[in-house]
């Protein structure tokens, strides 16, 4: 697949990508992947900043140590508070903002409570630059229309006093996922981009469903001249991880 060599030049426009979205949009695992991805193309070295402080199930943070391994330092909570569904953030992420020398992904949760936190950090990443794309799967509750993707974009913004540059598409049902969802995902995030005037980045796709489909993959690609990112299934639900005993 052609995909999975490309410049990462051509999903992020800034040295710091902040990925939103609604509940459910696979934000956490594209984040995951967007960072491990950052530090191959960037001298084995990129920060991920974990602000999805309020839910449990699916943290970025929880993969630390193998994040670690590929090069990617995780910052989240203030130390000691890492498992706590609190918002003790770390003032390393300011740090990690202004640290001009590695890639900066920052993974914020899709609520209010999420997108405010971020607002913290308005006045930093204004001066840095950022890249804040939000993220849609239209096969999840509030993301099913434009009506409601509009409407909780524009929630983000609000919160977070910042302002989203791109769309992704990330429309998928796991692992019974195909390129018909993909493509019809696709076709409802690119009416929102013409709605609102902001340019749809890039879409998802899962490497399963791009080695098995792949040549479907690069018609999508190819008919609506917006690249494919692939990604692995690195997040886990607790029950799915490896012991680290």
């Amino acid at each position: 697949m052609r995909h999975t060599e490309q410049s990462m030049i051509q999903f992020t426009r800034s040295r710091a990508t902040i990925l939103v979205g609604a509940f459910g949009s696979g934000k956490t695992e594209l984040a995951v992947n967007f960072a491990t991805r950052m530090a191959d193309s960037a001298g084995g070295r990129a920060t991920l900043v974990d602000i999805d402080i309020l839910k449990p199930m699916f943290r970025s943070r929880d993969l630390r140590r193998q994040l670690a391994a590929k090069g990617v330092r995780v910052v989240s909570s203030v130390e000691g508070y890492e498992a706590v569904d609190v918002p003790a953030l770390s003032p390393a992420i300011y740090g990690a903002i202004e640290d001009e020398s590695t890639p900066l992904v920052m993974d914020v949760g899709g609520d209010d409570d999420g997108a405010r936190a971020l607002g913290r950090f308005r006045a930093d990443l204004e001066r840095a630059g950022y890249d804040m794309l939000y993220v849609v799967n239209t096969l999840r509750p509030f993301s099913s229309t434009p009506e409601e993707i509009v409407a909780m974009l524009q929630a983000v913004e609000r919160a977070s006093r910042l302002t989203c540059t791109a769309l992704v598409s990330n429309a998928n049902l796991g692992a019974a996922s195909s390129v018909d969802e993909i493509s019809g995902g696709l076709d409802m995030v690119s009416r929102v981009s013409g709605e609102l005037g902001i340019p749809v980045r890039f879409f998802a796709v899962s490497r399963r469903v791009a080695q098995s489909q792949g040549e479907s993959v690069d018609r999508i690609a190819r008919d609506a001249g917006i690249p494919a990112f692939v990604i692995d299934r690195l997040v886990l639900p607790p029950w799915e991880r490896p012991s680290e005993e």
